[in-house]
């Protein structure tokens, strides 16, 4: 009798220990699939979860809840304290944890501006913006927008938005604070090398629509030569670009240029297609990633090809050419197709892919890949050095004359000048440059026709090309009359490295 008792008391003991074991990985596992997939259990991205085991998931999870439960409940503040605010600030830290600039979190508001930044229309300043050392930094301004005509360069620094700091600000924070009604003011703090002190800088938004192709036929020593300048990969950029090339193919030019000074890029697909135009065959670009899903090859098909593969090609870039516009520039050096001439590119290289919250249609966008040129090289951070490397007049000039040059642009000295020599002579030009010498302004007679020409010209549209002020388009012209000495074998690329 004893022993039957002792029997049922051992048996009850096991079931209730296995039980209690049952529950506890229950709740383990209904509290990681919470965390991991916030209400979408079902998401691609997150069923290939590594297993948290390896992470010390268990350890840390608590910590985290205890964190939530506890500011919940005594942080002085109660209006900072809701579930929106904190789980926002959650996802922002882990994404900042990570330590890369392109990776990030998008409230509604951000994520509205995120999915029509692709249109080529939009309101604001016309600047293409990154994060480089913590700080905002212009890739490039866009041609006949306010921050255009203020003289905005790529590199430089934004470090203050009306007034409040940009360290550690998101690239899509930055947007929304810099986009706006068209006729409303923002302020900025702008640093550039060069330049003693930071200076400020006040601009008009405006409605901002991208014409992201144009061109022109160059006419030199007798011969015709195309000109093709692509200042974005966005969503009509490739159909944009076939209609050029045709136009200017129709002349039967000795040679093409295709300018990608001060592009950004955009978007892959569309830098793809536009390579394709060039190469019959072989691969363009490749992705590797972590997961099988973010590795992708591209290859050139024959039946879109438009450029004659004998029709000697140059690709002009600068420290404003990133991500797509060097997958571009990138494909045409690697298979010997085009000769690069410039300056070494920006050096971003990697691939974002948005996460949508269909809870409030916030974003969180994160890096998921690099990219790689067909021979192999991976290009962010690092850049692509150009095949001839030529500087434009203004990176030629040192310090010293780039810091007086922004002083005398911001006088009325050259207003004045213009008004009694509305069309100034070299005489009037070498006259007035001994006069702001005398003034201290040290500057060369190149930054004196320069500034001149800008003032003269501020309220027109803009050429398509100006071969007094652009040293790296001469250069390209003069490597086309003789392309005999630096064209190369065109290789084709069938496999990733």
């Amino acid at each position: 009798m004893n022993l039957n008792k002792k029997n049922q008391a051992l048996i009850v003991f096991i079931v209730v220990f296995v039980f209690g074991i049952g529950l506890i990985t229950a709740n383990r596992i209904f509290f990681m699939n919470n965390l991991a997939y916030g209400g979408s259990p079902s998401t691609n991205a997150m069923s290939e979860i590594a297993d948290p085991e390896d992470d010390n998931y268990f350890k840390y999870f608590p910590m985290f809840k205890k964190a939530y439960y506890t500011l919940k409940k005594e942080f002085y503040d109660k209006d900072k304290v809701t579930a929106k605010n904190l789980f926002y600030g959650a996802i922002r830290g882990m994404l900042m944890a990570l330590g890369d600039p392109y990776s990030v979190f998008m409230e509604p508001k951000l994520a509205k501006e995120f999915n029509i930044d692709m249109s080529a229309k939009f309101g604001g300043l016309g600047i293409h913006i990154d994060i480089r050392d913590g700080w905002l930094t212009i890739i490039a301004p866009i041609e006949d927008t306010p921050a255009w005509k203020a003289g905005l360069k790529p590199n430089d620094k934004i470090i203050e938005i009306d007034g409040v700091t940009t360290r550690d600000i998101t690239v899509m924070e930055a947007i929304a604070k810099l986009r706006g009604k068209p006729g409303t003011k923002v302020t900025i703090t702008v640093a550039r090398m060069g330049i003693d002190e930071p200076f400020k800088v006040t601009l008009v938004r405006e409605e901002i629509i991208i014409k992201t192709v144009k061109s022109a036929v160059i006419e030199q020593k007798n011969k015709k030569y195309g000109y093709v300048r692509i200042s974005e990969f966005s969503m009509p950029t490739a159909d944009e670009l076939k209609k050029h090339l045709n136009e200017v193919l129709s002349k039967k030019p000795s040679g093409l240029i295709i300018d990608l000074r001060g592009n950004p890029g955009g978007l892959l697909n569309v830098v793809v297609y536009c390579v394709d135009y060039f190469l019959d065959e072989g691969l363009i670009v490749y992705t590797r990633g972590r997961l099988s899903e973010n590795n992708s090859e591209f290859y050139a098909k024959k039946d879109n090809s438009i450029v004659p593969l004998n029709l000697p090609l140059i690709v002009m870039i600068d420290q404003g050419s990133a991500s797509a516009s060097e997958i571009f520039a990138g494909a045409m050096k690697d298979t010997g197709r085009a000769v690069l001439v410039g300056m070494k590119s920006f050096g971003k290289g990697s691939v974002q892919k948005p996460f949508d919250f269909p809870e409030d249609s916030s974003i969180m966008k994160y890096t998921v890949a690099k990219y790689f040129t067909p021979a192999g090289n991976l290009i962010d951070k690092i850049g692509l050095q150009p095949d001839v490397e030529e500087k434009n007049w203004y990176e030629k000039i040192d310090n010293e004359e780039k810091n007086d040059l922004y002083k005398l642009q911001s006088t009325n000295y050259i207003k004045d000048f213009l008004a009694k020599n509305p069309k100034p002579t070299d005489q009037d030009l070498n006259q007035f440059r001994l006069d702001m010498d005398k003034l201290n302004f040290k500057v060369s007679m190149i930054s004196i026709k320069w500034l001149v020409n800008m003032k003269l010209h501020e309220t027109d549209m803009p050429k398509v090309f100006d071969l007094q002020f652009d040293d790296q388009l001469v250069k390209a012209l003069s490597i086309l009359e003789n392309f005999q000495n630096y064209a190369k074998k065109v290789k084709v690329y069938d496999n990733p490295k």
